[in-house]
C-alpha cells in the first residue's frame, strides 16, 4: 500500500497534474486542439523519437523481442475482445477491440515511463510509441470507421513524421556521427517540449469529449483496457522471452488508458464518437488509480 501511495505521489499525480492543468485550460479558454495537436505529432514528436533513437544504447535493449511482444499482446487482446462483443454490431465490435488494443503510447506513457523508469525507460517507451503509432495509423481508419485502399492506408503511414525522424535518429547512431553543437540544442529544445504539451493537450481534448453516458459496452471496453490488457501484456512479453526493464516497459505500455486519438480518427472517418470518447474519458480517469498498481508490481522487475 504505501509503494503504491509513493508511486501516486511522485510518479502518477505530476503527470496528471498537467493534464488536468490541461483541462482546465480547456474550460476556461477557447483554444483550438486541432492545430496544436498537429504540431506535437508533426513537429515535437518526431524531435523527441530522433533524440532517442540518435542516443539509443541497442545493445542493452531487446528492440526486436519488444517489438515481437507488442505485435503478440496486440493480436491477443484484439482476438479477446472480439469475442468479448460477439453480440455487437459490427462497427461497434470493431471499436471496442480497437480502443482495448490502443493505448495512449504518447501523452501519458512517454510521461511516466521517464519518472517510473528513467532515461533507459523512455528509450523503450518510445520504440512502443513508433509501433502503437503504425498500427494506429493503418488499422485506425479500418477499426473506427470505414475502410479505406490499401494505397489510401499507405499513403497515411508514409506521411507519418515521427516513424521517418526514428529511422533518422537510428541511421545517426549507428554511423555513430555526431550533430554540431547548434543543431543539438535545437533537437533539445523542440524534444523537451514534445511531453509537457502532449500531457496539456490531452486534457484539452478530454474536455471536448463533453457528458458522460457510458453503456456496458463503454464498461466492459475499459475492464478490458485496464484490467486484462497489462495481464495480456505481462503474459506474452515473458512468453517472448522479454525480462528487466524491457518487460517492465511493454507491461506499462499495455495497462495505459485507451488512446485520445481513437477519437480523432473516429470522428475523422465517421464511426460512432460517443461510446469512444466515454471509453476514452473513463480510462484515463481510473487509470490514475490503476497504474501505480501496476507500476508497483513492476517494480521487482527492475
Amino acid at each position: 500500500m504505501l509503494a503504491s501511495l509513493s508511486v501516486l505521489i511522485d510518479v502518477v499525480v505530476p503527470v496528471f497534474a498537467v493534464v488536468a492543468l490541461g483541462a482546465l485550460a480547456g474550460s476556461r479558454l477557447r483554444i483550438d486542439v486541432p492545430p496544436l495537436n498537429r504540431t506535437s505529432l508533426y513537429v515535437l514528436l518526431p524531435f523527441l523519437a530522433f533524440r532517442a533513437m540518435a542516443g539509443l544504447d541497442v545493445g542493452e535493449i531487446a528492440v526486436g523481442r519488444i517489438v515481437l511482444g507488442f505485435a503478440t499482446f496486440a493480436a491477443t487482446i484484439f482476438a479477446v475482445a472480439w469475442t468479448f462483443g460477439a453480440r455487437l454490431p459490427g462497427p461497434a465490435r470493431r471499436a471496442m477491440a480497437g480502443t482495448s488494443m490502443l493505448g495512449n503510447g504518447a501523452n501519458v506513457n512517454l510521461s511516466v515511463a521517464l519518472f517510473a523508469f528513467g532515461e533507459a525507460g523512455l528509450d523503450r517507451a518510445v520504440i512502443l510509441y513508433v509501433a502503437t503509432a503504425l498500427l494506429m495509423y493503418t488499422l485506425g481508419p479500418v477499426l473506427f470507421g470505414a475502410a479505406r485502399t490499401p494505397a489510401q492506408i499507405a499513403r497515411t503511414v508514409a506521411g507519418f513524421p515521427v516513424l521517418w525522424a526514428a529511422l533518422a535518429g537510428l541511421v545517426v547512431n549507428r554511423a555513430g556521427v555526431a550533430l554540431p553543437l547548434p543543431a543539438t540544442r535545437v533537437v533539445e529544445l523542440v524534444a523537451d517540449a514534445a511531453i509537457p504539451v502532449m500531457l496539456l493537450i490531452l486534457g484539452l481534448q478530454l474536455v471536448k469529449t463533453g457528458r458522460w453516458r457510458p453503456t456496458k459496452r463503454v464498461w466492459g471496453a475499459a475492464t478490458l483496457k485496464l484490467l486484462v490488457a497489462p495481464a495480456i501484456g505481462f503474459g506474452v512479453g515473458t512468453l517472448v522471452g522479454l525480462t528487466g526493464l524491457d518487460l517492465a516497459a511493454l507491461v506499462l505500455l499495455t495497462a495505459m488508458p485507451t488512446a485520445v486519438n481513437t477519437l480523432v480518427m473516429t470522428v475523422e472517418f465517421g464511426g460512432d464518437p460517443a461510446p469512444v470518447g466515454e471509453t476514452v474519458a473513463i480510462t484515463t480517469a481510473a487509470s490514475l488509480l490503476t497504474l501505480p498498481i501496476v507500476l508497483t508490481l513492476l517494480q521487482p522487475l527492475l
